[in-house]
């Protein structure tokens, strides 16, 4: 038994798998907690020094009924009024960003597959550690 190739094989086990479950619990819960949002333009600030820009607000109903209003971090790429997908945590809704095929798909397949394959060299170098 190699004692190096043992403290190689273990970490890279356990992060490994560690990795790939945070991957498939996001693409898990970007999929199941998703909702259509309306885009509209907010009230307008008030009081002393105000802007005179108005940020743009989502608005959406949870799965559970809950009316959430969430801000638009990036109001110039949409139009008020337009329908857009969100993802949003259960917890605090409020904080809801508009759906990218990035988010949804791409950030939690990686994240999933890396850590696969990390977990898969971690389970090589205990076999030949093994042996």
């Amino acid at each position: 038994m190699d004692p190096v190739r043992l403290m190689i094989a273990m970490p890279l086990i356990v992060v490994g798998c560690l990795s790939a479950a945070a991957g498939v619990v996001l693409l898990r819960r970007s999929l199941s907690y998703s909702a259509t949002a309306t885009v509209y333009a907010s009230s307008p600030p008030q009081g002393a020094g105000a802007s005179s820009s108005r940020p743009a607000v989502l608005r959406f109903v949870t799965r559970d009924g809950r009316s959430v209003e969430a801000p638009l971090a990036r109001a110039a790429d949409h139009e008020v009024g337009e329908q857009v997908t969100v993802i949003y945590d259960p917890t605090y809704p409020e904080i809801a960003q508009v759906a990218s095929p990035l988010r949804l798909w791409v950030v939690p397949s990686a994240l999933a597959l890396a850590g696969a394959a990390i977990a898969f060299a971690g389970a090589a170098n205990l076999a030949a550690a093994v042996r």
